[in-house]
């Protein structure tokens, strides 16, 4: 049993929210996209093991990181560090007033016939709406993962749905944000 917890920690992703834009040079970026309304400006970024939002509305920048959690990040503009597992839900309105932020993570362990067909699922999915997506091949230190955004771009808010698989301990972590622009 201790083997089954070990494996789940290692797939383990952690939400990280900050209040500040972060440099690309603490990623290992695999794929970009930004948004521009009127009401906000958002930077996405596929990194490996997971993904980065940066929405700005104003003078105000809330990120959002999902990373494995044995990445170390910065410190500075932390604003909350809530790991992905099980089922969680999280809310809240941004320093400055003007940017609300609301999060759904599912964390999932499934058997490997499961996974296989989840993957491949999501993948012919991710193919047909030509979604942002990141596969990793395992290495000799790491299993193989895939990763793939689909994003929804409103006037006054950003919606994400993440999926992250990770093949080593056949996890699989979906994600949906949405980050909305408050007016006055």
């Amino acid at each position: 049993m201790s083997n089954r917890t070990k494996q789940r920690r290692s797939g383990g992703l952690t939400l990280l929210l900050y209040q500040r834009t972060l440099h690309p040079e603490l990623f290992k970026i695999s794929g970009t996209e930004k948004v521009v309304r009127r009401a906000y400006e958002a930077d996405i970024w596929l990194v490996e093991g997971g993904h980065v939002i940066m929405f700005t509305a104003g003078k105000n920048t809330l990120t959002e990181v999902i990373v494995t959690s044995n990445d170390p990040l910065t410190d500075r503009g932390l604003l909350q560090s809530i790991p992905c597992r099980g089922e969680k839900y999280h809310e809240m309105t941004a320093p400055g007033g003007n940017i609300r932020y609301m999060i759904s993570t599912q964390e999932e362990q499934l058997t490997q016939t499961l996974y296989d067909a989840t993957k491949d699922e999501i993948s012919s999915y991710a193919a047909k709406r030509e979604l942002m997506t990141s596969e990793t091949p395992s290495r000799d230190d790491i299993g193989g993962s895939l990763s793939v955004l689909d994003i929804e771009r409103q006037s006054n808010e950003l919606i994400v749905h993440s999926f992250h698989l990770f093949d080593e301990n056949q996890m699989v972590i979906k994600t949906q944000a949405i980050i909305s622009a408050i007016k006055g």
